[in-house]
């Protein structure tokens, strides 16, 4: 694990421009990423629902194949999301934690094999709090200014009115960054926030050209998705249980003889391949 402290050139120019910027960062894995220009933080609800998910599988992967290296969180939901976006097409993403960046600390524990890859595939995990730091809740809200302090800009794709994403928001707009979101469905309580976001002025996001036009990048591929045709060994194991009847995630437990919070995470990449569809109430269907 590698220090940086404020003084140090390997400090990211760009969080040095936020409040309060921290004075040590410690990283592992590559930190020469954290000073690249086209940083875009990915932030929302740990409770993403389908529409979120299909959100982050229509606009994310594109980004990534571009050249954008998405920043966030490692939390569940739409964070995870981001953050496999990037591991799924074998490029680095940027893990910013509210507890020590060792493997012990990381938190959720559940995500230390994203954490894994992340570094695997040439990202990094940072935190402004030492190894062997745990995740205590007044930590989340302080690290949101780091996410926003090394991006030009912030993407926000589904939040309720009262969640740590339209903090994070905030920041955003008292850091001089742009914001943008993700419109949601009107009956939603968890795009009641990004709504309100717009409403109040941030640029609505629909498609992943909104995005590259203001980084200056053109696609780097079709921008249509294309399924991954690499498996590994946990995701062919469970691919070959989901059919086109939906199943629930016990069953693919039960039937694949894997531990619950490993199927938890091996289903969730899988859908960011699109080989399956998550219909709600925690029932799959096979898509291809």
């Amino acid at each position: 694990m590698q220090t940086i402290t404020f003084t140090d050139s390997a400090y990211p120019p760009l969080l040095k421009q936020i409040y309060a910027p921290p004075q040590k960062l410690y990283v592992r894995g590559n930190p020469e990423i954290l000073r690249q220009a086209n940083l875009l933080a990915v932030v929302g609800s740990r409770r993403a629902n389908l529409y979120g998910k299909q959100a982050c599988e229509m606009l994310l992967p594109p980004l990534v194949r571009a050249g954008i290296t998405l920043v966030s969180g490692l939390a569940h939901g739409i964070d995870s999301l981001a953050h496999l976006a990037c591991v799924n097409e074998k490029r680095p993403t940027i893990a910013v934690l509210g507890s020590g960046a060792d493997d012990a600390s990381i938190y959720p524990h559940s995500n230390r094999k994203l954490a894994r890859e992340i570094l695997e595939y040439g990202g990094a995990i940072i935190s402004e709090y030492p190894p062997g730091t745990s995740a205590r809740p007044g930590r989340f809200p302080i690290r949101n200014r780091i996410i926003v302090g090394l991006c030009r800009a912030v993407l926000v794709v589904q939040a309720a009115k009262k969640s740590g994403s339209l903090v994070t928001a905030r920041l955003t707009l008292e850091s001089n960054r742009d914001l943008y979101v993700v419109p949601g469905p009107i009956t939603s309580q968890v795009s009641s926030g990004v709504n309100q976001l717009m409403k109040e002025g941030a640029a609505p996001v629909t498609e992943p050209r909104d995005l590259l036009e203001i980084f200056g990048l053109a696609p780097a591929v079709s921008l249509d998705i294309q399924p991954s045709l690499i498996l590994t060994k946990e995701q062919q194991k469970i691919l070959k249980h989901v059919t086109e009847e939906p199943l629930h995630i016990d069953k693919i437990v039960q039937y694949a003889k894997l531990p619950p919070e490993q199927v938890s995470i091996t289903l969730l990449e899988l859908e960011m391949a699109r080989y399956i569809d998550n219909l709600g109430n925690m029932k799959y269907v096979r898509k291809i």
